[in-house]
């Protein structure tokens, strides 16, 4: 069975062979080495076959959208049975204001992946901050210890069932001082945040999203939520990124693939 680091180092395989080419079937197939046969992918629009067949199908799509795609990871964590993956899908990966955000999840059974969650939007030519959806910019003053993950795990999952019920008061309990966004349309600053829970949690009941939380998983100062998004009659799937300092949250990247199009993929 595969240690935390062998898992990380096995799915990032992935982003070297699609950068190269190399994801063709054959002997060295590195989807095949990778994923069970019986592995199930679940994505907010059509859904894809199981097992290898299903990841190549994906990354496919992706290389006809982007010819000559180069895959950038920007961020891992390898918790327990998953391994989360962020990164930046670009013709010229130089420039972070172009191409698409990707974020997948793999659950491992034993040495393979037996389940796979991705969700990807359009990289947003500009942000009210001017950083990129994938830059890292708070601005840490030593290591995390090991032992913070599971900490901040539990102080990040406390604020985070708060936040998506809406309730804008946790801004004051978990936000540090300091706040940082990689979002479109959300500044800096634990205020805008609480505004904007505050707006949102006014719509009425047709509009306001629901989040219903699928995986959690945490390394260092970083925590990760899968999440599955309802607005009426139309669900996806959404990350939510948070960094913690001093148990105070600090820094955020989301990736909102709830678009009016999408459909959930009946998984």
């Amino acid at each position: 069975m595969l240690e935390p680091e062998g898992r990380r180092r096995s799915v990032l395989r992935i982003y070297g062979a699609l950068t190269a080419g190399h994801l063709d079937v054959g002997s060295g197939d590195v989807l095949e080495t990778i994923f069970w046969p019986e592995a199930r992918h679940h994505r907010s629009s059509q859904p894809l076959g199981d097992g290898p067949a299903g990841a190549r199908q994906l990354y496919r799509e992706l290389q006809a959208r982007l010819p000559g795609v180069v895959a950038t990871v920007k961020r891992t964590v390898s918790d327990g049975e998953f391994v989360a993956v962020h990164w930046h899908a670009a013709t010229d990966p130089r420039d972070e204001f172009s191409g698409e955000s990707w974020c997948e999840f793999f659950r491992f059974v034993d040495d393979r992946v037996a389940e796979h969650w991705q969700l990807h939007v359009a990289v947003p030519s500009s942000t009210v901050s001017g950083r990129s959806v994938f830059s890292d910019a708070y601005q840490r003053t030593g290591h995390e210890e090991a032992a913070m993950a599971a900490i901040n795990r539990e102080v990040a999952a406390a604020a985070f069932a708060r936040f998506i019920a809406f309730d804008h008061t946790v801004v004051a309990d978990h936000w540090g001082e300091v706040y940082l966004q990689h979002n479109e349309v959300i500044p800096d600053g634990p205020e805008a945040i609480r505004r904007s829970l505050e707006e949102v949690g006014g719509l009425p009941d047709e509009v306001r999203p629901s989040f219903t939380v699928v995986v959690t998983v945490a390394e260092g100062d970083l925590v990760w939520f899968l999440e599955r998004v309802r607005v009426g009659d139309l669900t996806g799937l959404g990350v939510d990124i948070f960094r913690l300092a001093d148990r105070r949250i600090v820094e955020h990247w989301d990736i909102p693939a709830l678009r009016p199009a999408s459909a959930d993929a009946g998984r």
